[in-house]
């Protein structure tokens, strides 16, 4: 197994190491590749132009492993995260490149917050796992159609996974907007221990909320705003998240398109009238439909934006 360590900065230094650093830098890769919920699922598409520029290709397809330029992978991801005028980004964060390769796989992880390791014998401090986003991380086992990147940022930097590792996403925002609604709504996009719970019904109408008023669904987001309310008390995102939930991807924007077609509703209220809504419960919530079962009324608020034209309609007649 080959392990390489690089700094990127202004430039490209390679790091020697020893095999005591060799074997931290393992127990770093073994920790930060645990995450199973918090992924972007990506592939290699060798139908684009310049695929064969991906490191993940031009590693792969190398005859002689043992002798391959793992610096021509650092060159690359300064170029990355370079302007076009060859300087550095400066909201792109400084950091170390490491690299754990054997002939048919490759693992590729930028540390950008160096506080949790020792900077001399890459040594684990007790902050790793605790931050969410200091690092980066793409898994390749030989198949061009299944790769794996872990970024704990809010969203996934494209720099990284696109412009670095020449990657596309394999899952568009409805696939995975549709997925959500669906697992939320058969019960499975959570732990089956919190579906037992008492406030699991909170928990599943703040989630749909949250799916209404984001244009982003984030799992780790999710995750922290669930535990601010009060409603659950987790310590991590494997805890809440269910088995069927992992193909979902860690974030993605959502699909208004998706969210309509699991929550509109047309409400026949005799042979005459049908309301319809593109989100009954959004409505429901938001004032916009009030139902009154003892007095068998629906009470429509109009919008004021749109008064003028119902005034004119209903007079019209």
């Amino acid at each position: 197994m080959n392990v390489k360590v690089f700094d990127i900065s202004t430039e490209v230094i390679a790091n020697v190491i020893d095999e005591t650093q060799k074997n931290n830098i393992l127990k770093i890769f073994e920790e930060l590749t645990k995450e199973s919920h918090l992924i972007t699922n990506c592939f290699l598409n060798l139908e684009l132009a310049g695929y064969d520029l991906s490191p993940i290709y031009y590693f792969n397809e190398s005859e002689n492993k043992s002798e391959f330029d793992y610096n021509r992978i650092a060159e690359d991801l300064l170029k990355a995260e370079s302007k076009t005028d060859n300087t550095r980004n400066s909201t792109i964060r400084e950091g170390l490149l490491f690299i754990k390769s054997t002939n048919s796989s490759i693992t590729i992880m930028k540390l950008e917050k160096l506080e949790v390791i020792d900077k001399d014998s890459y040594e684990i401090k007790s902050e790793l796992g605790k931050e969410k986003d200091y690092f980066k991380v793409c898994t390749f086992n030989g198949n061009y159609d299944d790769i794996k990147i872990i970024d704990k940022n809010r969203t996934a930097a494209k720099y990284w996974y696109q412009k670095f590792l020449g990657l596309t996403r394999k899952r568009t925002p409805e696939d995975n907007t549709k997925d959500v609604v669906n697992l939320l709504g058969e019960d499975k996009l959570f732990q089956q221990t919190l579906v037992d719970r008492d406030n699991y019904d909170e928990v599943k109408r703040f989630t749909e909320y949250y799916l209404f008023d984001n244009k982003k669904f984030d799992k780790s987001d999710l995750f922290n705003e669930l535990n601010s309310s009060g409603l659950i008390e987790l310590k991590k995102e494997d805890e809440l998240y269910s088995e069927d939930s992992k193909k979902i991807d860690s974030d993605f924007y959502i699909s208004e398109k998706a969210i309509n077609q699991k929550y509109q509703r047309k409400i026949q209220t005799s042979p005459e009238v049908t309301v319809e809504t593109k989100n009954y419960l959004e409505s429901l919530r938001d004032n916009e439909i009030i139902f009154n079962e003892n007095n068998k009324t629906i009470t429509i608020m109009i919008d004021e934006d749109y008064l003028n034209n119902v005034k004119e309609k209903l007079e019209d007649e």
